[in-house]
């Protein structure tokens, strides 16, 4: 019964979501550092993990630590949206960044810029995956599978071996990115994060697959 009540839900959640669909399209097929929403005198606008926008007023965002707090505030309620969000935020399996695109700048404690009004952060949602050091990043949507071949232009960004691109799935259109980090540690056995309930699959629209390489991870062990 309870499985029966939380499908009911999210279809009525997926049924106002596209009442919305036309502005959380335009805020994604060309990413931008200013949204309409961040019109509002003195606010940014931040996009959760789900699509939808928040207007946050930019005293929020004086600090990393500052717009955490507002982040955990945000997702009190008792929604199946907030619910997901805040379990990622409790793991710590999330990240905030400015994304334009072909250039995706990642907000961090140690790397916090002054947040202007009208900028657009993205919160997404952060999932581990093994992968070997020699492949080539297909970007395939860890939701529905789909492989997104990027052009020529979009290739040539890459930094210290990180793509810093992101892209829209050509077919559930989520927006994604893919990095890849060397590590020296093997680290925890359930590195690779690829279980999704019903309810993460229907709703996440933002996440960064954080690719670790496996030939270095057995490298680092021996």
């Amino acid at each position: 019964m309870q499985s029966q009540r939380d499908t009911r839900e999210l279809v009525i959640m997926l049924q106002r979501r596209q009442e919305g669909t036309q502005n959380i399209q335009q805020s994604f097929t060309a990413p931008t550092s200013s949204h309409s929403a961040g019109t509002i005198a003195g606010c940014v606008t931040l996009v959760d993990a789900t699509g939808h926008h928040h207007p946050i007023s930019v005293n929020w965002c004086t600090s990393y630590q500052q717009l955490n707090n507002m982040l955990r505030l945000l997702f009190e309620r008792d929604g199946i949206e907030a619910q997901v969000q805040r379990r990622y935020i409790e793991q710590g399996k999330y990240d905030l960044c400015i994304d334009q695109g072909t250039q995706v700048t990642l907000l961090t404690n140690d790397k916090w810029s002054s947040i202007e009004p009208g900028t657009t952060i993205v919160m997404r949602v952060a999932i581990e995956q093994k992968t070997d050091s020699g492949s080539d990043v297909d970007y395939r949507c860890h939701f529905c599978g789909t492989v997104n071949r990027l052009g020529v232009e979009s290739v040539k960004y890459w930094a210290k071996s990180q793509t810093v691109c992101s892209t829209d799935c050509r077919e559930c259109k989520r927006r994604f990115q893919i990095t890849r980090r060397v590590t020296t540690s093997l680290g925890s056995s359930n590195s690779n994060s690829d279980h999704k309930t019903e309810a993460e699959a229907l709703l996440i629209r933002n996440f960064h697959i954080q690719q670790i390489s496996v030939r270095d991870l057995v490298f680092g062990a021996s």
